[in-house]
């Protein structure tokens, strides 16, 4: 069971948006080059897995107050293991993930570098950028967003960048922003407690839900633009949860509006990759079984 509490409090569930991410700007990147999935990429696939691993662990140590205050499961709070261990574990994760990153090539190590360094100023302070407004969302977009899809070619230059697509990052830049403002909408009320400065605790939810229509609509004009129209078929069924939570003012649907883009690419990534999507399920099943087992808790939940 204790191997099992470590692989779970990497929280493996939020790795979902940088699998599809990946995997969907993959796709795309495929079609314009002639390739073909390789092991190559579901290796670089499993460095940026290892690399959120470690900051998720440190996220956790510097986030007890805000997760007791906002009901969150914690493994540091339940003594299951100690923030020391979880510290240790971000250091050791981003060193091998670093080297291992430079077999690739020197621009998949700068990428990597790029993802410690937000790592640690996401999370730790002085810098705590996951509790300030703009930098929160700034780092999220940038990460998620621009990153994990440059990390689709190691070889990336002047010669070969439009095989990555021009609008694919920018799409995902606003996509992922969209996504982050409601993420924040939930855990308000304990964030202001705890001193955080989110977007929802400046702006409050009304305002923060129009912000992430209107980024919902930006990523949606990338990819009409790129010519992505699947892509823009997500951006736009995902705005419809959003003007339900606006309407209605409901966390749960809030919640809903936030996890419903994560879905819909994953399901995307799915049918691109079909063997992800037999993975994703397996993965929700177990996760299923190790929480109720181990807190007798139903987890996941769509809302």
């Amino acid at each position: 069971m204790k191997l099992l509490d470590f692989v779970f409090a990497a929280r493996p569930l939020l790795h979902l948006p940088i699998w599809s991410i990946y995997l969907v700007s993959l796709h795309y990147h495929l079609a314009l080059s002639d390739g073909a999935f390789a092991l190559s990429d579901l290796g670089l696939m499993g460095l940026l897995s290892l690399m959120a691993a470690g900051g998720y662990y440190l996220n956790q140590v510097y986030d007890i107050d805000g997760d007791s205050f906002n009901n969150k499961l914690g493994f540091i709070e339940r003594e299951i293991i100690s923030a020391k261990t979880m510290h240790l574990l971000f250091i050791l994760l981003s060193v091998v993930t670093i080297g291992l990153s430079y077999l690739y090539s020197f621009t998949t190590f700068v990428i990597f570098v790029q993802l410690f360094l937000l790592s640690y100023l996401y999370s730790a302070p002085p810098f705590r950028l996951k509790d300030r407004p703009i930098s929160g969302l700034f780092a999220n977009a940038y990460a998620f967003g621009i990153v994990v899809p440059l990390a689709i070619m190691p070889d990336l230059g002047n010669h070969n960048n439009g095989l990555l697509g021009r609008e694919n990052p920018f799409y995902f830049f606003f996509a992922v922003a969209a996504i982050y403002l409601l993420t924040t909408i939930p855990d308000r009320r304990g964030d202001r407690l705890v001193g955080k400065k989110t977007i929802a605790v400046v702006l409050g939810p009304r305002l923060t839900i129009l912000a992430a229509i209107v980024l919902l609509l930006a990523s949606a004009f990338f990819g009409y633009y790129a010519e992505y129209a699947i892509l823009v078929y997500v951006s736009l069924f995902s705005i419809f949860p959003a003007l339900a939570a606006l309407l209605f003012n409901n966390d749960r649907i809030t919640a809903m509006a936030a996890k419903l883009p994560i879905l819909l690419l994953t399901i995307l990534a799915g049918y691109f990759f079909w063997g992800y999507l037999l993975f994703v399920v397996a993965l929700i099943i177990l996760t299923r079984i190790y929480y109720f087992k181990r807190f007798g808790i139903i987890y996941p939940q769509l809302a």
